[in-house]
């Protein structure tokens, strides 16, 4: 009787066939993180302020690829950057009147200190991630955003507007 491909050892089959066929020639082919927020939403509870966004975030691919991604939360030039892998970060930094660019990515992780306790990322799944802010966040208005750098390149979300409690 012939032995039985498991499902999980067919694409890798096809792939060596292709490469085989191919004269040993192979590309890698990388796609761009997709990044978008949908809603943002946030609440107080003895002095500790939780933030959840959601949206579609793509940060389960770190299981597979290593690449830093996380969240930024500012409100003027006051900032907390809370990545899915490593220590929250936080500063201030002129370089977020007006917003954030992907180009301004690179310069914005390498800004700022360790951020105060309780600041964590709490909860990631594939449609939301919740964090704790740092204190120093004032009631009213802040901008998210979620970020990742794949191969170089800075991919952002679109910003969204959470009310902090």
């Amino acid at each position: 009787m012939p032995a039985r491909l498991s499902p999980l050892r067919r694409p890798l089959l096809g792939l060596c066939i292709c490469l085989l066929a191919s004269g040993g020639q192979a590309g890698a082919a990388g796609t761009d993180p997709s990044l978008a927020l949908s809603g943002a939403e946030a609440a107080a509870a003895g002095g500790v302020v939780l933030v959840r966004l959601q949206g579609s975030l793509q940060f389960d691919d770190l299981l597979q690829f290593n690449f830093p991604a996380g969240v930024i939360i500012y409100q003027g030039t006051h900032f907390v950057r809370l990545p899915v892998v490593g220590a929250p970060q936080g500063g201030t930094t002129a370089l977020l009147n007006g917003g954030l660019a992907p180009t301004e990515v690179a310069a914005l992780l390498g800004l700022g200190g360790p951020a105060p306790a309780p600041a964590r990322l709490v909860a990631l799944t594939p449609t939301a991630v919740s964090v704790v802010l740092p204190p120093g966040f004032d009631a009213g208005a802040a901008t998210a955003v979620a970020y990742a750098i794949l191969e170089g390149d800075a991919f952002l979300s679109n910003p969204i507007t959470v009310t902090l409690p």
